[in-house]
């Protein structure tokens, strides 16, 4: 497993490395490899045997012929059919406990590592018929043999512990264990039941869901008594804030939300977040309508992070509504926070929904009622999102959506400007230096998550490449490029759709050849082309644009179109300026065979945010909730994330 150094750079920042994973190979490695990839061949027939013919039947014959092997090397490693069996059962635990403890790892509070339990331990992959058929099986046989019994007594072990550990800072200590018993009793018996039909028709997304409702219900209560038993402090006084416009009519439905309980408030996001998480292939769909983007692309990379925004902030509303200090000699201290009225939140329409989340969430978290401000034609994504705050608790008028001039009515109202009131993400860069693995880079620039990405769209990131390997990584990504699925973005395997409309694509159009004039080279595409006969569609073919530079309108300009413009550079010194020129807040991507070099380039281009290595989004939730920036944080910040590249 790799691990993740801390370590302090500059100006109160943080750098995560990680480093890679050691190997210390031996002439006797090969050996233990082959022996380990045996066995589990051996235990991977026995599991298709079981499923298919039940335990009785599950001979040594039976197992041999379907692995291919003779009756012979099972006594070899496993000493007889008991001793398979057990391995069987062993392998099994094995495979969940691993499941559980990829998602501890990646917890970031103590509730999302209670709620790892229930979400390895009924996954999907539990409810494959071939599993399911292997541990009812064996759950069959426990009362008649000892080491079944100690295997699953292990497993019963562990799992109350996982979920000890999450609940301690979260429950009562008198009431932890009942806690850990009800909730470990509920998972097991969730998936007895889905299977008590003898055909699984389920996934296990209702069982799932039922566990994290009985969690959040055990957390919410105790809270609750929590709060009931705490010392009065002295009440919060709001200042005076002006009710807007197009908030006066839901004036008394965002003064109710304010004044909720914080448990209650924490219990209405973690409902709309686990909503999210049920609902994220219709409202996936619905936000790729609104926004003309390829719908796997919203799935992957935009509902993740919006669940994640809901989660953190039902995390900060469950959290003390005041900070005590007590000075000693009965002396004490409160600050106490007090969140504005209303919060109105402009948003782009290439990403309404993520835009959204990332302002309405911490808003809603501390009280305030929001409105969100589309500038999408369409807000059915929005729209859909304030349903579900409305279904999960919240009242009216803690949670609005303003589209089209209505948006820009309220931003007037507001004291907004009356032009670019929501004004796309800014450009990003990502720069790959002479060392750095080419194809993992322009695999990952094309393809891959670009979490140092502001925006989805390839000609949002601006690509700085060495001179040196430059003429090389061109054709890396020109292969990548070329490769990319062109068509309907409601298709799940879709990558590059058409454009918003023909106009955004005349613009395009217009950019490239200007670009061309300019003395880019375009190496691919550069055309309009078409979607399987619809001659009206505004389809854009991926464009790749070499040889340019970062001051030409089609880098300077947002597009939100399939081109990727490279830019050359000779040295560090040059990169950097030029990526510093580029103006503050810099959201950066660095590929690189040096971390130390590539932090050095972030901080002479004052990037801040860098990830290093990382345009596959390989890090987890906490490095990513660490690296997002805090809605309530002031001052300036630069985080780094790195991830050092893997030895051969």
């Amino acid at each position: 497993m790799r691990q993740i150094d801390v370590e302090q750079v500059f100006n109160g920042g943080v750098c995560l490395v990680m480093a890679p994973p050691q190997s210390a190979a031996s002439p006797s490695e090969p050996m233990r490899s082959f022996e380990a990839e045996r066995r589990r061949h051996l235990i991977e027939a026995t599991i298709e045997t079981v499923s298919d013919v039940g335990f009785k039947a599950a001979s040594l014959g039976e197992i041999a012929r379907r692995a291919g092997v003779s009756q012979g090397l099972f006594a070899h490693y496993f000493g007889d059919k008991d001793g398979l069996l057990e391995a069987t059962l062993r392998f099994m635990a094995a495979r969940l406990a691993r499941a559980t403890a990829a998602r501890l790892r990646a917890a970031l509070t103590p509730l999302e590592r209670v709620l790892a339990v229930p979400e390895s331990a009924l996954a999907p992959e539990e409810f494959d018929p071939r599993t399911s058929a292997v541990w009812l099986a064996f759950w069959g046989q426990i009362m008649h043999s000892e080491p079944y019994r100690r295997v699953q007594s292990i497993y019963q072990q562990r799992m109350r512990a996982n979920l000890r550990y999450g609940l301690r800072p979260l429950v009562d200590p008198a009431r932890l264990e009942i806690s850990v018993s009800f909730i470990a009793a509920t998972i097991d018996g969730l998936w007895l039941q889905s299977h008590s039909t003898g055909v699984v028709r389920s996934d296990g997304s209702e069982a799932r869901s039922i566990v994290r409702e009985l969690v959040t219900l055990l957390i919410t209560r105790e809270g609750a008594a929590r709060q009931a038993a705490a010392p009065a402090q002295p009440a919060a006084v709001a200042p005076s804030t002006p009710a807007r416009p197009w908030l006066s009519s839901d004036a008394g439905g965002s003064a109710a939300w304010r004044t909720a309980a914080r448990a209650e408030r924490g219990e209405v996001l973690r409902r709309v977040a686990l909503r999210l998480r049920d609902e994220r292939k219709a409202i996936a769909r619905l936000e790729a309508r609104d926004a003309g983007r390829p719908v796997a692309d919203v799935e992957a990379h935009d509902l993740p992070r919006v669940i994640r925004a809901f989660e953190r902030a039902a995390e900060r509303a469950a959290a003390p509504a005041a900070d005590h200090v007590d000075f000693g000699g009965g002396r004490r201290g409160w600050a106490d926070r007090s969140p504005p009225a209303s919060v109105l939140a402009p948003v782009h329409w290439s990403a309404p929904l993520l835009l959204a989340s990332r302002l309405v969430a911490p808003a809603l978290a501390e009280g305030a009622a929001a409105v969100a401000c589309s500038a999408a034609r369409k807000t059915r994504a929005l729209s859909r999102l304030a349903e579900i705050a409305r279904e999960a608790g919240a009242p009216e008028g803690a949670f609005a959506v303003l589209g089209g001039d209505d948006a820009e009515r309220a931003v007037r109202a507001a004291g907004g400007p009356s032009t670019g009131w929501a004004d796309a993400p800014r450009k990003s860069a990502v720069l790959v230096t002479a060392d750095a693995d080419l194809d993992r880079a322009a695999a990952e620039i094309v393809r891959g998550a670009r979490r140092f990405a502001r925006a989805r769209a390839l000609s949002e990131t601006l690509v700085f490449v060495a001179d040196a390997v430059r003429p090389a990584f061109v054709e890396r990504l020109r292969a990548e490029i070329a490769a990319l699925v062109v068509g309907d973005p409601m298709d799940p395997v879709v990558e590059v759709g058409p454009m918003v409309s023909r106009d955004q694509l005349e613009r395009a159009l217009a950019l490239i050849e200007a670009a061309r004039r300019d003395g880019a080279r375009v190496k691919l595409g550069g055309r309009a082309g078409d979607l399987g006969g619809r001659s009206r569609a505004a389809v854009l073919k991926p464009t790749l644009l070499d040889d340019g530079h970062e001051g030409m309108a089609v880098a300077r300009t947002p597009l939100f179109a399939p081109i990727v413009l490279t830019c050359g550079f000779a040295t560090e010194a040059d990169a950097a300026a030029r990526l510093k020129a580029l103006g503050p807040g810099l959201s950066l991507g660095v590929y690189a065979g040096d971390v130390a070099r590539a932090r050095r380039l972030a901080r002479a281009a004052e990037a801040a945010v860098c990830r290093i290595n990382d345009g596959g989004g390989g890090f987890a939730s906490a490095e990513e909730d660490w690296l997002e920036p805090d809605a309530g944080a002031f001052g300036r910040v630069r985080r780094t994330l790195a991830c050092e590249q893997d030895a051969d």
